[in-house]
């Protein structure tokens, strides 16, 4: 695909980007498969790395990549603003937005393959600790630029790659590590390292050859030779061990293992113990399904009274069950709430749609929780309305709301789509919340997406999850991502669940925030300046720095940065063994 401004494509050139249009439509999306995140980005950057650097004969398969990526991912998301009945007229945004995230994914490949095409050509740079650094560029890159987009986004962290490894456990434990950054690392190194494997995999066939030469263990020469074929052979071993594929091995063990245990072993089950002794004391809460299309105001109270008497110590209500068109309205409404829930001693956390202006245009958003003694524990309006469909609800402050309470620890409050915001619910974790309480409303097809991406926040903060959706799923997690209850409703119905009473639980993410998001933002800076500075400039501050000479290749020769030629230095390092040591760079080159 090189040569003039337009060529004649390969079959592959037409099929690969076919292949990521497939992969796009069952990731990061309403369609999550977990293994496509990998093959999109393992598979564009083979493709973009065929093309080669920047020429005129890159244009047209490189907009044919961002055409493919585009389509796939406006699929993904064709039903976000979708409701029951199919409206065309709203497809055109979900093709634009995934316009957007296709620039921004491949932005971190191009970075990546402009750092290999700067660097590679010098050998220390092809195996090693040098190479692996190399591997790190393009996740880096990622996570640094979406940890800003998260941050000034309208839809907060919707949309992240992390959130298609929901069904991989061990994963989504990591987020009690490095939050969704961690996953997101985790997803682009590893097809980072899936390209690089497939690319080299022809090379493997020379270790067998490569390792003949290292000899039997305790087999000497007696000729002065075998103190330094054992430095060579250390060498060898230590650039292996720190070779791009066996520390991506290592690992993905340590993730593995990390979160298995911590699921396994999060109620205090390690190794056999009876399931009498790791019980936890639980909390009957119920849920009233409800929308505010109906109003029905008189049947959502009677229901908290029928649950409050069959034994419910928490109830809510799911978001905007009722309409309030003033605040003399809401304030009539909130004194029948505390009659309740003083007399059946339940913390009864309602919700309602108040009008600020008396056309009923404007509006606000409030969850208010009640506790048995009739006082208000707190009144909480919706920080992050959902951009173009709240688009006439006025965003309160971004404060999460908590209340102590003697027998359930502090609980906390958030609104759905406030939960994709990590700036906001970070507060969960350093307020210390043991129960988080989220009424919520959904349409279409996003509930499920939407409270799978919730309960990544559980794990993240510490805090066990009640979740009460309309048109959506109803949920009950843990800190562990145990789940204690799931059901789906759609706009009236009940929700029950008995939640364990389990005390915040520390995690390394509460700890240091988004520090990995930080040293992946720095990481990414030092890389862009490596591949923008001019290359002389490059070769002179090395060569103050550690006084090594750099060997890039200009042609068909190599040489350094004093203008000598490698080859002599090459011809030195080789004489050592002939036999033996002189083969070792071609082992390290095919790891």
């Amino acid at each position: 695909m090189s040569g003039g401004f337009i060529s004649v494509p390969s079959i592959g050139a037409v099929l690969v980007p076919l292949f990521v249009l497939v992969s796009a439509l069952f990731g990061p999306g309403l369609l999550n498969v977990p293994c496509t995140p990998y093959l999109i980005v393992a598979l564009s950057l083979g493709y973009l790395e065929r093309l080669g650097p920047w020429s005129r004969s890159v244009i047209f398969p490189g907009l044919y990549l961002l055409a493919c990526l585009t389509v796939g991912t406006g699929l993904a998301y064709s039903g976000m603003l979708q409701s029951d009945v199919w409206d065309n007229s709203l497809m055109g945004t979900p093709f634009l937005i995934g316009l957007g995230v296709s620039i921004i994914n491949l932005i971190p490949l191009w970075i990546h393959l402009a750092w290999h095409r700067r660097f590679l050509p010098q050998e220390r740079f092809q195996n090693g600790g040098l190479a692996l650094l190399g591997t790190l560029v393009a996740p880096a890159v990622w996570v640094a630029l979406f940890t800003i987009i998260y941050a000034v986004s309208p839809i907060g962290s919707y949309g992240s790659i992390a959130y298609t490894q929901f069904q991989i456990e061990p994963l989504v434990q990591w987020a009690s590590v490095a939050g969704i950054s961690g996953i997101e690392f985790y997803v682009v190194w590893a097809s980072v390292i899936l390209h690089r494997t497939w690319k080299n995999y022809v090379r493997l066939d020379s270790r067998d050859s490569d390792t003949q030469n290292w000899g039997n263990i305790g087999q000497g020469r007696g000729d002065g030779l075998d103190t330094r074929r054992c430095h060579g052979r250390f060498r060898l071993f230590r650039r292996i061990l720190f070779a791009p594929a066996p520390t991506f091995v290592i690992v993905t063990f340590v993730i593995f293992l990390y979160g298995s245990m911590r699921f396994w072993n999060g109620n205090g089950t390690f190794f056999m113990k009876p399931l009498s002794s790791t019980m936890l004391p639980t909390v009957r809460a119920s849920c009233v399904i409800g929308s505010s299309d109906s109003n029905n105001m008189s049947g959502y109270l009677n229901q908290t009274v029928e649950y409050a008497k069959q034994g419910s110590e928490i109830v809510i209500w799911s978001e905007t069950a009722v309409l309030m068109n003033n605040s003399q309205m809401a304030d009539q409404f909130l004194n029948v709430a505390k009659n309740i829930s003083t007399t059946y001693g339940i913390y009864l956390g309602v919700t309602y749609s108040q009008f600020l202006d008396e056309q009923l245009v404007q509006s606000k958003n409030m969850f208010t929780l009640v506790d048995p003694q009739g006082e208000i524990a707190f009144m909480y309006q919706k920080a992050h309305p959902v951009t173009m469909v709240e688009t006439t609800v006025t965003a309160g402050p971004n404060v999460l709301p908590v209340a102590d309470s003697d027998k359930f620890g502090r609980l906390g409050g958030s609104i759905c789509f406030d939960m994709d915001f990590q700036n906001f619910i970070a507060q969960a974790g350093k307020k210390k919340v043991d129960l988080m309480l989220q009424p919520s409303w959904t349409w279409g097809s996003i509930g499920r997406l939407e409270a799978s991406i919730q309960s990544f926040r559980a794990v993240e903060q510490g805090f066990s999850l009640f979740r009460c959706g309309s048109w959506a799923p109803s949920t009950a997690w843990d800190a562990y991502h145990q789940l204690f209850g799931y059901t789906y409703n759609l706009g009236s119905g009940s929700f029950h669940a008995d939640i364990p009473l389990r005390k915040h639980v520390s995690t390394i993410y509460t700890a240091v925030g988004s520090l990995w998001s930080y040293i992946c933002c720095v990481y990414a800076i030092a890389s862009l300046v490596l591949v923008l500075i001019p290359q002389r400039f490059l070769d002179q501050g090395m060569a103050r720095l550690g006084g090594h000479r750099l060997f890039f290749k200009v042609g068909s020769n190599d040489t350094s940065i004093d203008g000598s030629n490698a080859s002599e230095n090459n011809n030195q390092l080789a004489s050592v063994d002939q036999e033996g040591l002189a083969h070792s760079g071609t082992a390290e080159e095919s790891v």
